[in-house]
């Protein structure tokens, strides 16, 4: 069951009904369940309905919405997208590193950066770092393009090529340099140790870079992406996710239980709805709620 299940099934619950009973309580928690949120915090949430008795569907949702809100509200950061150096002004670039398991959308959220910043009048660099995929550096050329930044390539090591990536932002004074790194598992200790080279490697030029790393998350990845971002924090500590493919029928329900699970959560810096250059907007747990439970 995907997240939207939460809602639809509250639907289902209620039909033919006026009011949400003890007994039915149990498969609204299952739901909860199915849609990624951890067994524990699910009882939880439905303890509280359990605490008022019997509940409409609009009083279950609101109850779950006043329950989840603080704990939702703990992702709240700055915006990745509105976090802007002064174009022109800085020594040296603001360097972002982005890194995610394959087909994440880590190619597509770069694309939707670098739009977004060179739009403000920042002068953009993309590193293309992701050496192993032909077909990755074609697809980020064709981003790059279309967002007017400069992108640095290379073959062999990925390292080198991030190294090349921030050198050339510093050259040209560039603001934002981007670099991309190769899709990996975050179960592969030698990829996840070539991670942690790009890092030590840029550092050379910069020892305050990366002064942002992103891990790039797939909505529908479900309680894998706890994992993630663990091992992801491990080789290239993170400063901020970014949750992709919220357009689809997941809603990114792991995040609840992620905020829940730890006192000073890694913001959530965007969420990625679509496939255009500008489907980039601002994490709103009010917003982000509201979908998940289809109020």
């Amino acid at each position: 069951m995907t997240p939207m299940g939460i809602f639809s099934k509250i639907s289902s619950i209620f039909t033919g009904k006026k009011e949400l009973d003890a007994a039915n309580v149990e498969l609204l928690r299952d739901a909860l369940i199915g849609a990624d949120i951890a067994p524990d915090l699910a009882e939880q949430l439905v303890g509280k309905l359990r605490a008022r008795g019997t509940v409409t569907e609009s009083e279950a949702k609101q109850i779950l919405f006043d329950a989840m809100l603080p704990i939702v509200g703990k992702l709240a950061g700055w915006p990745i997208a509105n976090h802007l150096p002064v174009p022109g002004k800085s020594e040296s670039p603001m360097v972002i590193l982005i890194s995610g398991v394959n087909g994440a959308g880590k190619t597509t959220s770069i694309g939707k950066l670098a739009s977004f910043w060179k739009d403000m009048g920042h002068k953009v660099v993309i590193g293309a770092a992701d050496t192993f995929r032909a077909a990755a550096c074609e697809q980020l050329a064709e981003w790059a393009d279309r967002a007017g930044a400069d992108l640095i390539t290379g073959t062999g090591d990925p390292a080198s090529v991030a190294y090349k990536a921030v050198e050339h932002g510093i050259a040209v004074k560039a603001d934002i340099v981007i670099i991309d790194t190769a899709g990996r598992l975050h179960n592969r200790a030698d990829l996840m140790d070539e991670l942690a080279k790009i890092t030590r490697v840029i550092q050379k030029l910069d020892p305050g870079a990366p002064h942002v790393s992103t891990l790039v998350l797939d909505a529908n990845t479900g309680q894998n992406a706890l994992n993630q971002i663990e091992f992801f924090n491990k080789a290239a500590p993170l400063t901020g996710l970014m949750v992709t493919k919220m357009d689809s029928t997941a809603k990114g329900g792991f995040l609840v239980s992620y905020a829940a699970n730890n006192k000073i959560p890694l913001p959530v810096y965007g969420i990625g709805y679509g496939e255009k250059l500008h489907d980039l907007r601002p994490f709103s747990a009010d917003e982000y709620l509201h979908k998940l439970l289809g109020m």
